[in-house]
C-alpha cells in the first residue's frame, strides 16, 4: 500500500512539475511578448511617427496641392501601418490561461525579490500600454477629445516612465494643434522640453515647436493681408487653422454659392471638417460635390476623400466601394493602383469593433493617484495664468510639497531646489520660446561654419544634438555633444566652441543655471 502510495505521490509531483514547468515557459514567452510590446510601444511614442508624418504631409500640401497622388499614398501609409491592434484570439488565449499563471508568475517574483531584482508584472503594467492604444486609436481615427482625455488618463497613472509620458505630451499637444488650439499645444511642446529634456520626445518638442510657431506667423500674414473669404479661407486650410477656414467657406458659399469656385471650396470645406475629426460634415460636403460637380474635377477629389475615409479611416466599405465605381468611370487608375497596394496592409481591429460598439465609451477608466514627487514636477510646469486660477494651482503645488515632506519623500534641500525649479520655470527668459529665439538669432554663425567646412571639401550633413549650460547671467558655462550622426568632430567642436559665446538673457542669480538640449540640422541647400 505505502509502494502504491509513493508511486501517486511521484506521478501527480511529475505532473505538478510538468505543468510548472510548461506554466514557466509560458508566463516566460508572455514576459518577453509585454518586453517586446512595451519596446514598441515606447518606440512608438518616442519617435511620435504619427505626429512628425502629419505635420510632413501638410507641408507637403502647402507645396505640392491637395491633388498630388504622392500626399494620399502618404496619408494612407501612415494609417495603414498603424491600423493594427491585438486579435480577440488573442486575448481569450490570455484569459484563460490567467489563473494557473498567477502562482506560476508569484514564484519567479519572490526569486526576483530574492535576488534584488524588480518584479515584472505584466497584467498590472500592461493597462498603461492598453490605455495607449486606445488613446493612439483615437488619435489616428481623428477623434481628438476622446484621445486627449485618454493621455490624460495615462498621465496620472503610476510606474508610467519618463520617455512614455514625454511621448503622451507631445501626441497631446497634436491632438490640440489639431483642434486649432495652437496656444495650449505650443504649451504642452514647452512642458515636454522643460520637464523631460532628455527624452527623444523632449528632443523632437523642439522641431514640433518651431513648426508651430512658423505656421502661427504664416496665419498672421494672412489675417494682415487683403484677401477674398475664399483665398483666405483656402490659406487657413493649409495653415492648420481649420475652424477659420470653415467660417470664411461658409461666408464665401453663403454669398456667391453658385460661382465657379464653389465646388472647390466645399471641398476645401469638407476637408477642414474631416481634419478635424468631423467626418459627417465632411461626407455631406463630398457628397454634394459628387452629385453636382459637372467638371468631375472636384467630384474626382471627393470621392478619392470617401475611399480615404471608408477604407483607412471609419472602415466604412459600402462607402469606399461606391467611391471605387465612381472613380473607375473618370479612370483615375494612378491613384487607384498607389491607394490597392495600402488597403491589404489595414489590419482588421478587434479594439475598433469594442469601441465603436461602445459607442466611444471605451475610455481607460479608474484613475490612479499621482507619481509623488514627478507628479509635483509636472505640475509645476508652466505657469502662464492669472488670477484665481493661478492662485489655485499655487496652492495645489504647495499642498503636494508639503504632503511629499510629511511623508519624508522630500527634504529641506529637495523643497527648495524644487521652489528654485518652480521660479525658473516661470520667469519668462527661461521659457523654451525665449530661449529658441536667441539659438534662432545665432544660427546663422553655425550656417557659416557649415558652409565654410562645405567650401573645404568636406561632405557632411546631418543633426546633432547639443547640452547647452546657461548661466543666470546669461552665459553659456559649457557645451557638449550629445548625439550626433555628423561623424566630423572638426566642425562638431567649431560648433560648440561657438556656442559657448552665445549670450542668453540674464535672470537673477538665486534661479541658477539650466541646461537644455538643443537639436541642429546641417544640411546642403538645393
Amino acid at each position: 500500500m505505502s509502494k502504491l502510495f509513493r508511486i501517486l505521490l511521484l506521478a501527480l509531483l511529475l505532473v505538478l512539475t510538468g505543468l510548472f514547468n510548461v506554466g514557466l515557459i509560458e508566463v516566460r514567452v508572455d514576459e518577453i511578448r509585454y518586453h517586446v510590446g512595451k519596446i514598441a510601444v515606447d518606440e512608438h511614442a518616442a519617435k511620435t511617427f504619427g505626429i512628425v508624418a502629419k505635420y510632413e504631409l501638410i507641408k507637403r500640401r502647402m507645396l505640392h496641392g491637395e491633388e498630388d497622388v504622392e500626399n494620399y499614398e502618404m496619408e494612407a501609409r501612415v494609417a495603414a501601418l498603424t491600423s493594427s491592434d491585438e486579435s480577440e484570439e488573442e486575448r481569450r488565449r490570455k484569459k484563460s490561461r490567467a489563473v494557473y499563471h498567477a502562482p506560476v508568475r508569484g514564484m519567479l517574483n519572490l526569486i526576483r525579490f530574492a535576488v534584488g531584482k524588480e518584479k515584472v508584472n505584466p497584467v498590472e503594467e500592461n493597462r498603461v500600454l492598453k490605455a495607449l492604444e486606445i488613446g493612439y486609436f483615437w488619435e489616428r481615427n481623428r477623434k481628438y477629445p476622446e484621445a486627449i482625455s485618454i493621455y490624460d488618463t495615462v498621465l496620472s497613472m503610476p510606474a508610467v516612465d519618463a520617455e512614455i509620458k514625454a511621448a503622451v505630451l507631445a501626441h497631446k499637444a497634436f491632438c490640440h494643434s489639431m483642434m486649432s488650439e495652437y496656444d495650449v499645444s505650443k504649451d504642452i511642446y514647452e512642458r515636454v522640453i522643460t520637464i523631460y529634456p532628455n527624452t527623444q520626445a523632449g528632443i523632437l518638442a523642439w522641431k514640433l515647436l518651431d513648426f508651430l510657431e512658423s505656421m502661427e506667423k504664416e496665419r498672421e500674414r494672412v489675417r494682415k493681408e487683403t484677401l477674398s473669404d475664399f483665398e483666405r479661407a483656402k490659406q487657413f486650410y493649409l495653415l492648420m487653422d481649420y475652424r477659420n477656414a470653415i467660417r470664411h467657406f461658409s461666408i464665401f458659399l453663403q454669398e456667391k454659392g453658385f460661382s465657379r469656385l464653389a465646388m472647390e471650396a466645399r471641398f476645401f470645406k469638407g476637408r477642414s471638417h474631416e481634419e478635424l475629426g468631423e467626418v459627417q460634415e465632411a461626407t455631406t460636403e463630398y457628397g454634394y460635390i459628387i452629385r453636382k460637380d459637372k467638371s468631375r474635377r472636384w467630384a474626382r477629389q471627393a470621392n478619392r476623400r470617401m475611399i480615404m475615409i471608408g477604407e483607412f479611416y471609419e472602415h466604412k466599405q459600402q462607402m469606399a466601394e461606391e467611391a471605387r465605381r465612381q472613380l473607375a468611370a473618370y479612370k483615375d487608375e494612378g491613384f487607384m493602383n498607389h491607394i490597392d497596394q495600402l488597403t491589404e496592409l489595414v489590419g482588421e481591429s478587434s479594439l475598433r469593433k469594442e469601441l465603436m460598439a461602445q459607442g466611444g465609451a471605451g475610455r481607460a477608466q479608474n484613475r490612479v493617484g499621482s507619481e509623488e514627487v514627478l507628479s509635483l514636477i509636472n505640475e509645476i510646469g508652466s505657469l502662464d495664468l492669472t488670477g484665481e486660477e493661478a492662485r489655485a494651482k499655487q496652492e495645489k503645488i504647495e499642498q503636494m510639497k508639503q504632503e511629499l515632506f510629511d511623508k519624508g519623500k522630500l527634504s529641506r534641500t529637495e523643497m527648495k531646489e524644487l521652489k528654485r525649479m518652480q521660479a525658473l520655470k516661470e520667469n519668462a527668459y527661461r521659457r523654451p520660446t525665449a530661449i529658441k529665439s536667441v539659438i534662432d538669432e545665432n544660427a546663422s554663425q553655425l550656417k557659416y561654419l557649415y558652409n565654410k567646412r562645405l567650401r573645404r571639401g568636406a561632405k557632411i550633413s546631418g543633426k546633432m544634438q547639443v547640452s547647452i549650460r546657461i548661466m543666470p547671467d546669461g552665459s553659456v558655462g559649457g557645451t557638449k555633444v550629445v548625439q550626433s550622426n555628423l561623424g566630423d568632430n572638426t566642425f562638431e567642436n567649431q560648433v560648440v566652441e561657438r556656442i559657448e559665446n552665445w549670450r542668453f538673457r540674464q535672470v537673477p542669480d538665486s534661479l541658477g543655471e539650466l541646461t537644455v538640449n538643443y537639436p541642429f540640422e546641417f544640411y546642403e541647400e538645393e
